[in-house]
């Protein structure tokens, strides 16, 4: 190719230098004699000989260039011919990819979009046109998404439970010695995320555990192999709005966004409602993030209800109060706050306030069915005088579950109640939360300290029967509860499988006070079997196996401080009050 072209260009200089001969030449010719003057004498044979061989050299030249021409479009048709096959059979590219275990929520997720060939995968001229039109529009892309989830078997044990009851050796005397028990269980999670939009994210996970039990996704291994429940556990949207950066809303049924500790709010608990919050970043300074977070939970929609009255008519008062929503609402002001790469304080105060909770009606489980007290009026007749009954009505636990919730049942049988049977206090919890973490630098042994407390502002004196029957009102100062924790090493259960290394080693060991109505027991640390009116020591170890499996021992030791009865009802003296022990041997498989 590169001779052709130098041939090509020496023709050309040929060519310029005999046109150039050729102008040198009629410049040189005689110009015609006048009248009377000889004739000039003919050019010489030589001269015509010259410029036919120049002639029959630029003809073949000539054919040669046109015959590389020829040459050009033949390989400028093969070379399209084959860019179009091609085309033809290349596979379409997807319109979504699943994205890796790299993806990081709140990053934007790998996205490919499909583009359409020519119509007719045309070749030629006719391939070439097609090409030549207005492209299709390209189809939106769909955004990644993400799964996650966790397998967790667990071998369970229970030592040293007992009973309220006398025993025929001391009647004077309460508690009886139970049998110990031993029960296998699992837990299964779920998880995608994925991106709406640049601005919208969205959330869902699926999860084991009971429907009627809001704050644990264990299921046992019993009921002669039955399917097990596999329910909704999340589902929420996010929006991060780029007119305002630092601020992020949320709603659906998510995971706990505000800092706490089990002894308030379990991990298996997830709320659901709406939260709101702010962040903002100071400049040049040891605080590293400021951040108010606010959020507001329905707890309990009733339907519409009436209460008769002594005179057999409407109570309108009552009436509102038996069919009253139930909703928690709730505020955290909380900082980060780093002097050095090694230390970070974590501080929040909050508020979570229960609105309507002095309307919950505690019920009690026993096997398949649900206890809870009932006070019915009697209106006088007659010469019978008016009167009150308090009874017990068990109703079946697939009553509750099967779109019959709503009545007002709860587990809040832990919290003190009055003698018509409804919680004695509201709750209003103020709690501070502080979380030291110090040597994180280290790959092996980073530490961490952990104190919680709360204080229940709304307790409210306990209502018993007095003599006579009349209202006596014990004072109530069961309101404040608080969490001690430290921990060395790495924490294999929760932290990112990529910060895991084989052989990393975690030891936690926790202390915990918890007083009668410090918090509303439905929602706390389910593992202390006592909800409150408890004091209890955990130890855990665990160790990774591979960063995605990990085995662990937890230990459980509680005890009621005040005795069976609690401190409303003094337990006789000599009453049983055994230590209850719990131990969990659990494997955890993460994907």
């Amino acid at each position: 190719m590169l001779d052709s072209m130098r041939r090509a260009a020496a023709s050309c200089a040929l060519l310029l230098a005999l046109a150039a001969a050729a102008a040198a030449q009629n410049d040189a010719q005689p110009k015609p004699a006048d009248a009377g003057t000889a004739p000039a004498p003919p050019p010489v044979a030589g001269n015509l000989l010259g410029l036919d061989e120049m002639r029959r050299q630029l003809r073949e030249q000539r054919e040669e260039i046109d015959s590389l021409r020829s040459a050009l479009k033949e390989q400028a048709r093969l070379l399209e011919e084959l860019r179009t096959r091609v085309e033809q059979t290349a596979p379409a590219r997807p319109a979504a990819v699943i994205a890796d275990a790299s993806y990081k929520p709140g990053a934007a997720p790998p996205t490919t979009s499909g583009q359409q060939t020519p119509a007719g995968g045309q070749t030629g001229a006719g391939g070439q046109a097609a090409r030549n039109q207005e492209a299709p529009p390209r189809q939106p892309s769909a955004p990644g998404i993400t799964f996650s989830g966790d397998i967790r078997l667990r071998y369970e044990s229970l030592y040293g439970q007992q009973n309220a009851v006398a025993t025929s050796g001391a009647p004077a005397e309460l508690g009886n010695p139970l049998t110990s028990r031993q029960r296998f269980r699992i837990r299964a999670r779920l998880a995608a995320r994925g991106r709406l939009t640049e601005e919208f994210e969205w959330g869902l996970r699926l999860a084991t555990g009971g429907f009627s039990d809001v704050h644990s996704t264990n299921q046992n291994l019993t009921d002669f192999y039955s399917r097990k429940p596999f329910a909704l556990d999340q589902a929420f949207v996010t929006w991060r709005p780029k007119a305002l950066p630092g601020f992020r809303a949320q709603g659906g049924k998510f995971e706990t966004p505000w800092w706490r500790t089990e002894m308030t709010w379990d991990n298996d608990n997830s709320p659901e409602g709406f939260n709101e919050q702010y962040t903002f970043t100071p400049k040049k300074s040891a605080v590293k993030d400021v951040t108010f977070l606010a959020w507001q939970l329905p707890m309990l929609e009733r339907n519409a209800a009436f209460v008769l009255g002594a005179d057999g008519l409407v109570d309108l008062s009552a009436s509102g109060r038996a069919g009253r929503d139930l909703a928690m609402y709730g505020g955290q002001l909380r900082a980060v706050i780093e002097p050095s790469k090694d230390f970070a304080l974590r501080l929040a105060v909050s508020d979570h306030y229960y609105s309507g909770t002095q309307f919950i009606t505690p019920a009690q489980f026993f096997g398949p069915n649900v206890q809870f007290p009932v006070t019915v009026n009697i209106p006088a007749s007659g010469t019978t005088p008016a009167r009150t009954v308090t009874t017990q009505v068990s109703v079946p636990r697939e009553f509750l579950v099967t779109g019959n919730g709503n009545l007002g049942f709860s587990t809040a049988n832990n919290n003190a109640v009055n003698r018509d049977g409804r919680l004695s206090s509201g709750f209003n919890l103020v709690g501070l939360f502080a979380q030291l973490d110090f040597n994180r630098q280290s790959r092996r042994w980073p530490f961490l300290f952990i104190f919680d407390f709360v204080k229940n502002t709304q307790a409210h004196d306990v209502v018993t029967a007095g003599p006579a029957g009349a209202d006596l009102l014990l004072p109530n100062r069961e309101d404040t509860g608080f969490w001690a924790e430290i921990q060395a090493g790495k924490d294999v259960l929760r932290l990112p499988v990529d910060r895991i290394s084989r052989g990393d080693l975690m030891f936690n060991y926790t202390f915990t006070r918890i007083e009668k109505d410090a918090v509303l027991t439905p929602f706390n640390f389910s593992d202390l079997s006592v909800f409150s009116d408890v004091r209890a020591h955990r130890f855990m170890v665990a160790y990774a196996l591979e960063p995605r499996v990990a085995v662990a021992f937890n230990g459980y030791f509680t005890q009621r401080p005040n005795g069976l009865l609690g401190p409303f009802a003094a337990t006789p003296p000599g009453s049983l009050n055994r230590t209850l022990t719990r131990l969990q041997l659990d494997t955890i498989f993460r994907f």
